[in-house]
């Protein structure tokens, strides 16, 4: 009899749903306004899926009168998928995973109207098709956060468009996901292929940070003592240039391996004299500004070749 009762009290345990036991992230959600400056988006909705094809849902809230909202219930680490929605906008799907450093400094999404969207669909000579899926992707440098531009798409279905600094738009795609393959001439990504999924009348935006290994260094070659992290620092929204931010460059163990700098009129930082093979954490500050990302780690190479790192501020 107590074998029975304890089968069977495993058995209703079984048939309960899963439970995710995540994490809170604030968030802000934009649009595009006159001249491209960021406008807050209130009255969104903003859901949270994960799982098996993205079926559970996490949370849901409502964007504030200054686009905030809270997003619960979220999984480090894992997959997920961000719905965004607003009668008058293209609904929107973000494909990202959520880590530690979102807890601390929070996430940022975009959405845009229809008639912005069909609006940039004219300018590309295309039309947007409400029956089919669009995809928006950015391909960064894992090493130095910057946009890789130039890459050649090899898509399921689409039409692939080069926005410049790393992001691409394919249009119209059709079926329930995406699959494309990516290269680039001189570069060896560690990721070469990647599969989103696709929404009728909807927007995908998804992130890929790659390994780019379009360096090489010889053995013959003597090897470098120093090198230089320098970039640009501009506004998220329009990439008007911020000056007066101070970057601030810490090693693993706390130390400062160089002093802070603060960019330019033009949103221009160099720092130089980093010691080679070393791990340099970048991060960008200007109160009451958020930047994108956060920080970075980066390592000095051998070569001494110069470390290119952008930031973007919101």
């Amino acid at each position: 009899m107590t074998k029975r009762f304890i089968l069977a009290g495993l058995v209703i345990f079984m048939m309960l749903p899963a439970v995710v036991f995540g994490v809170d992230i604030t968030a802000k959600v934009y649009e595009n306004g006159s001249d491209n400056n960021p406008v807050a988006l209130s009255g969104g909705k903003v859901e949270v899926f994960g799982g098996y094809a993205y079926k559970a849902r996490f949370s849901s809230t409502v964007t504030g009168s200054d686009g905030d909202c809270l997003l619960s219930n979220v999984p480090l680490g894992k997959e997920v998928l961000v719905k965004l929605t607003k009668t008058g906008y293209v609904t929107q799907y973000d494909v990202r995973s959520f880590s530690e450093a979102d807890v601390d400094s929070g996430a940022v999404f975009w959405i845009g109207s229809v008639a912005n969207v069909q609006g940039l669909y004219g300018n590309l000579r295309e039309i947007f098709d409400g029956k089919k899926g669009q995809v928006y992707v950015e391909i960064n440098n894992e090493m130095t956060g910057e946009g890789i531009e130039g890459v050649q798409f090899s898509v399921s279905s689409g039409k692939v468009f080069d926005l410049g600094q790393g992001e691409y738009l394919i249009v119209n795609a059709e079926g329930a996901s995406l699959k494309a393959e990516i290269q680039k001439a001189g570069y060896a990504f560690d990721i070469e292929s990647f599969t989103v999924p696709l929404f009728a009348g909807a927007m995908t935006q998804y992130y890929l940070n790659v390994q780019a290994g379009g360096a090489v260094y010889e053995s013959g070659q003597a090897m470098a003592t120093s090198a230089a992290i320098t970039g640009f620092i501009r506004r998220l929204s329009d990439s008007v240039p911020i000056s007066g931010v101070t970057v601030s460059f810490v090693a693993p163990g706390g130390a400062a391996p160089r002093p802070p700098v603060r960019t330019d009129q033009f949103g221009f930082y160099k720092q130089t004299g980093f010691p080679v093979i070393k791990l340099v954490r970048v991060i960008p500050a200007k109160p009451p500004w958020k930047f994108r990302p956060a920080m970075k780690w980066v390592i000095v190479l051998p070569t001494g070749a110069t470390i290119f790192l952008d930031f973007k501020g919101f």
